[in-house]
């Protein structure tokens, strides 16, 4: 009986221990209806930014969900985002340590998902150094380009078809032509180059394979004994068919002749340093791509149909460009302070409408304590900007697409991401020591983005016509979830909004 004793002794201390971790602690607040082993799975379905928007408006700003064996932590205020994932950044900034979909599909190497370890800290400076503000600066003329090319690609393409088109493809062509002139000075002329195709069929089922729902094995651990191996599978081959047009790129690199200085050539010099490895060169290329195509050029099409759903906001827009920039050259990086409406369009469309609802989720490996309510260790913790992107009480009336309430603001989104959390314009950038390193970066091509697309043209929604004779509104709740979101298919047009758009787009009117 001695045995029994001592795990009754086992079960006293660590009760005892347990307790005086959590004593005088609150369990945090969570959704009725948890089901045993399966949590509140059920209740999530395919859309749970709104389900946890819901939820927060009964339970607070931070509550519990029971996803399957994890436990989620769900943040919906500036407030509980600025304490905890800002103020107490150590402790909040690893991500989920048994991130089993992001290890399949990127061997283990993801940068963006790996936890807050020492490779992390290894890799990390030398993602901002490629990103960052002076590589921001040092490639502005290839980001001026890019974007005036973007503009003639749209006055061509709306030439030809006067029905209107879906915008996606040319601005994640001409995001991904960003990425690829700085990663290995390549560049491609159409949407119709074999590169393109090729790019947009990889990294669209890249980021679908990825999204919550193909990660049950992470919710119930026993699933790994009895793996879906159609989806496994899936995983393998879209990991190998990365990998292999990414090793092309860096083929291309090593055996370009002039050796002319690449985000690449950074990271083979860092292999040859021993900083990184074979694999490293190969996944932090697929982060930039991935990070660095998708978000902008998603940002740039929901834009664009919310711009359509609002005439009133392009003619504000219009008249400010009118008066600042006038019609004989399209707006450049050095007018920003003059042109507050564009610079405000640009912030409410990320609170609006940005690719990102729910924010790739944190982790904590200790317990804390918050308001007196217990934060268990291994929690997932979730940022649900879309939530406090419609939080009324941050907001007023947050459904309404309105850039005024941006006027007042003055700095960046990346300056004031590092500020306190109750002056932040919006939550599209994530928060704390995760923040989005290509901040600077997707500034940059949304500020010439926008202000050149609104100088160019007048969007007009091209959806058939309601019952009153105008245009369906484009409905901007149907969407596509993936890592990124995406608006679903719609139409709109292009207009030229004077006779000299063209001439100045090709240099020949200054």
């Amino acid at each position: 009986m001695g045995w029994v004793y001592l795990l009754l002794a086992f079960l006293l201390c660590y009760y005892i221990f347990r307790s005086n971790t959590t004593r005088d602690l609150k369990k945090l607040p969570s959704p009725p209806g948890s089901l045993f082993y399966f949590g509140h799975i059920f209740q999530i379905r395919d859309e749970p930014h709104k389900k946890f928007t819901e939820w927060a408006r009964s339970l607070g700003d931070i509550y519990s969900v029971q996803m399957g064996q994890q436990n989620w932590i769900i943040l919906t205020s500036d407030k509980v985002v600025g304490e905890l994932l800002q103020k107490r950044g150590a402790k909040y900034s690893t991500r989920v340590p048994s991130h089993y979909t992001f290890k399949i599909l990127t061997r283990g190497k993801s940068y963006v998902c790996n936890p807050y370890d020492e490779r992390y800290r290894k890799v990390n400076p030398i993602m901002h150094s490629v990103l960052g503000q002076r590589s921001v600066k040092e490639n502005s003329d290839l980001l001026d380009d890019e974007y005036r090319i973007l503009m003639q690609n749209l006055c061509q393409a709306s030439a030809k078809m006067n029905d209107g088109f879906y915008p996606k493809y040319f601005f994640q062509l001409t995001a991904l032509n960003v990425i690829t002139l700085l990663c290995l000075n390549k560049r491609t002329d159409s949407v119709d180059d074999p590169f393109y195709r090729e790019f947009k069929s990889l990294m669209g089922t890249h980021l679908e394979l990825a999204k919550v729902t193909n990660r049950l094995s992470e919710f119930f651990p026993i699933l790994k004994w009895f793996p879906n191996t159609k989806l496994h599978n899936a995983m393998i081959e879209s990991a190998d068919n990365i990998e292999a047009f990414l090793r092309k790129l860096v083929k291309e690199v090593i055996e370009d002749k002039e050796k002319k200085p690449c985000i690449i050539r950074e990271f083979l010099r860092k292999k040859d340093e021993g900083i990184l490895d074979d694999l490293d060169v190969i996944y932090l290329t697929d982060t930039i791509f991935a990070a660095g195509t998708d978000t902008v050029s998603a940002s740039l099409t929901w834009l664009t149909a919310a711009l359509a759903n609002n005439p009133h906001v392009q003619s504000k827009a219009h008249q400010e460009l009118d008066r600042v920039i006038g019609q004989s050259r399209i707006p450049e990086v050095s007018d920003e302070q003059t042109i507050p409406y564009i610079r405000a369009i640009i912030k409410e469309g990320q609170r609006y409408c940005g690719p990102l609802y729910l924010a790739i989720p944190h982790a904590i490996e200790e317990d804390d304590e918050y308001n007196g309510y217990h934060i268990p260790a291994n929690s997932v913790v979730v940022l649900n900007q879309y939530g406090i992107h419609m939080d009324e009480k941050r907001y007023e009336n947050p459904k309404e697409f309105k850039p005024e309430r941006f006027l007042g603001f003055t700095e960046s989104s990346a300056a004031l991401a590092n500020g306190n959390y109750e002056n932040r314009d919006h939550f599209g950038f994530g928060a704390g020591r995760r923040l989005c390193t290509g901040i600077h970066m997707a500034e940059r091509e949304l500020l010439l983005g926008v202000s050149r697309l609104l100088w160019c043209f007048k969007i007009e929604n091209a959806s058939p016509l309601g019952k009153d004779g105008k245009p369906i509104a484009i409905n901007l709740d149907k969407i596509r979830n993936g890592i990124t979101v995406w608006p679903e298919d719609y139409k709109v047009r292009f207009v030229k909004r004077h006779d000299n758009v063209e001439k100045v787009l090709s240099g020949q009117s200054q």
